[in-house]
């Protein structure tokens, strides 16, 4: 007599067919969400990493929205150096009505002290007009400290500042303001499944001259592996403004899935 299937072979054989399931119906109303360190840990043993998502949907006729998203990551390692390039793209609109416009990239330098900690530096420019953002500029650095169990879960802690420059839609002036940046990230491999992980990232920014005035991000994403070379992933991800724009919502509760295409040599 044939022994009964185990649960562990039956969650790894069935979690990532439902999720193929599920994801055509799950709405893409997160186009923009970027976590600088998303990559970052993909593929250790890489030299270059290459990675890419593409997103795409639309219907006519009674229901009428059209949307497509962007996002690419590449990485750059050589002993006790890490380049990391990330950029995206999003456009969306629903019955004429534009839902998404928003542009992102992203260059960070990571220079390694020892094999847990080292210095970073960083530029990024942004754009997304539906949060009344035309352009946003900003150069910053800080440390950061890394560490890794046995059991290959990762953490990160940075701590740093920033310089910032943004210009609003419909407003003639721009402001430029100094902040704090404080992130910690995490990367959990998943027992219950095969080839799958867990990650956690926080972003905590305020203002120098004003501590009150605080931006920040929280985001949880599951990713599974599919082929060597295709992942699928669903992100959830809260942020929240403490001084928003007049008619701009303070705080935002974003969710998007995809399949990704990871290159490595």
């Amino acid at each position: 007599m044939n022994p009964m299937p185990s649960a562990n072979f039956l969650l790894r054989s069935l979690l990532p067919s439902s999720l193929l399931l599920v994801l055509p119906f799950i709405p893409l109303t997160a186009l923009g969400i970027v976590d600088v360190h998303d990559e970052y840990y993909a593929a250790p043993e890489a030299a270059t990493l290459s990675v890419v998502s593409v997103d795409f949907s639309g219907a006519s006729g009674n229901d009428s929205r059209q949307s497509f998203s962007l996002e690419g990551h590449q990485l750059w390692r050589r002993p006790g150096q890490t380049i990391l390039l990330i950029g995206s793209y999003a456009k969306a609109d629903s019955g004429g009505a534009d839902t998404a416009d928003n542009r992102f990239l992203h260059a960070r330098y990571v220079k390694a002290f020892t094999a847990r900690s080292g210095i970073e530096g960083f530029l990024q420019t942004q754009q997304d007009r539906l949060q009344k953002l035309d352009a946003r500029h900003l150069i910053g650095g800080g440390y950061r400290f890394e560490t890794r169990s046995p059991d290959e879960r990762r953490v990160l802690l940075g701590i740093g500042g920033f310089a910032e420059r943004e210009r609003f839609v419909d407003l003639a002036t721009t402001e430029t303001n100094y902040r704090a940046n404080v992130y910690l990230t995490a990367e959990i491999p998943l027992n219950f499944t095969n080839a799958s992980t867990l990650s956690l990232s926080a972003y905590v920014q305020p203002k120098f001259s004003d501590p009150s005035d605080i931006r920040s991000i929280a985001m949880i994403k599951f990713e599974t592996q599919l082929t060597a070379a295709f992942s699928m992933d669903l992100t959830v991800a809260f942020d929240h403004d403490s001084n928003p724009l007049s008619g701009v919502d303070a705080q935002n509760l974003r969710y998007s899935s995809g399949i990704t295409y990871k290159f490595q040599k």
